[in-house]
């Protein structure tokens, strides 16, 4: 009897220790489970973000783009009615583009559509014409009449500044010169 009863408590001594065994397995496979899905979730949303500001910064891009032909067709005198821009914005435009001076600097604001209906990008776009400065080379076969590039050349500062969804922001500036 005495034999049996200490073979019981040393059963139960083991079946106690092999329970805490398992249960610290299961935590610790539960805790592997939990850390892969947290850095599952963290890449996607790291990835998304990327992808947002990838489409913000050629967003910046485009609208420095579309800027630079603003001011290519507005010199001249040419019509500028057929870029994206909205209609109070051609005064402040062209007060940019023909007064120099950090004071006569405009911001221009583009709606930019993104890929979904939710996803709308807003451009703040500030064009500045900084200086004009004489081209090299007074010879007559370079001037404007003869077929050449003009012989002045301006300077233009245009920084873009693109927000979009989930505090998602952009930002470029270009140095332009407009020979004519």
């Amino acid at each position: 009897m005495i034999k049996q009863k200490l073979q019981n408590e040393c059963c139960s001594k083991e079946r106690g220790i092999a329970l805490i065994t398992a249960l610290v397995v299961v935590l610790v496979v539960f805790m592997l489970i939990m850390s892969t899905m947290y850095v599952v979730t963290s890449s996607t949303t790291i990835s998304g973000a990327g992808k947002r500001y990838a489409t913000a910064a050629e967003a910046a891009d485009g609208a420095v783009e579309v800027m630079k032909e603003a001011i290519n067709l507005e010199i001249p005198g040419y019509d500028i009615s057929g870029l994206p821009l909205t209609e109070d914005v051609p005064g402040d435009l062209i007060t940019a583009i023909f007064n120099s001076g950090a004071s006569n600097a405009k911001t221009v604001t583009l709606n930019l559509p993104g890929a979904t209906f939710t996803t709308q990008y807003t451009a703040r776009v500030t064009v500045e014409r900084l200086y004009e400065k004489e081209l090299p080379g007074g010879r007559p076969e370079f001037a404007k009449g003869g077929g050449g590039a003009g012989n002045t050349a301006v300077y233009f500062r245009i920084s873009a500044v693109v927000e979009g969804p989930k505090n998602t922001r952009a930002e470029t500036t270009a140095l332009y010169r407009y020979t004519g």
